[in-house]
């Protein structure tokens, strides 16, 4: 009886086996892209939708996710961004101007084949899959770029608010002129844009 008793003490006195919980992994930080403004192009929403495609791809990551907004007034754009857990609002603004007088130069912009989407960078993180699609999406941007002329420009103003209003990057703005026919202007733009956009929303 001594020797069941010691044993049931020496048990209890035992230090616990049970394996530690695993770490849990941080939560993503997320930004809610409303379709960019655009303008001096023949078809906006168009390039619109590939700019913003593009966005998705880069400010996608271990850290960082987004997600797209279907509203298009500025309040129900706040509350869809409420509803979707996503308060942080990307709001872009792309103006083209051609340099010459000459026709615009981005007609037929949605074109339903080409190859020329193929040179535009994805981030190499999300998937054969995901980048696919990526690359299916920016196919106006590909376009775009194949009817620049030297000396078109390109503007993009962007800033992140938040669905009640505050701001979290005050608006600005990046400017590239065109030194050869067929130079892609929006896709370095909006690199240098979303490397801006991801280090406000890491503070």
């Amino acid at each position: 009886m001594i020797a069941v008793q010691l044993l049931a003490l020496t048990l209890l006195a035992a230090p616990s086996q049970q394996a530690a919980p695993a770490p849990q992994a941080p939560a993503k930080v997320c930004i809610a892209l409303l379709l960019p403004s655009v303008e001096g192009v023949d078809d906006a929403t168009a390039v619109a939708t590939s700019v913003r495609s593009i966005f998705e791809s880069y400010l996608t990551g271990p850290s960082l996710q987004s997600v797209m907004l279907d509203a298009k007034l500025a309040s129900q754009a706040n509350e869809e961004a409420r509803q979707k857990e996503c308060p942080r609002i990307l709001n872009v603004t792309v103006v083209r101007k051609a340099g010459n007088t000459g026709p615009s130069k981005a007609g037929t912009i949605a074109r339903a084949a080409g190859t020329t989407a193929a040179h535009i960078p994805i981030p190499s993180y999300g998937g054969a899959v995901a980048a696919g699609a990526a690359r299916g999406g920016t196919q106006a941007v590909s376009d775009l770029a194949y009817r620049t002329n030297a000396k078109d420009e390109v503007t993009m103003s962007f800033k992140v608010v938040t669905a009640d209003g505050s701001t979290l990057l005050p608006l600005k703005s990046n400017s590239a002129k065109a030194k050869s026919n067929g130079e892609d202007l929006l896709t370095p733009l909006i690199a240098k844009a979303s490397e801006a956009v991801a280090t406000a929303l890491a503070k």
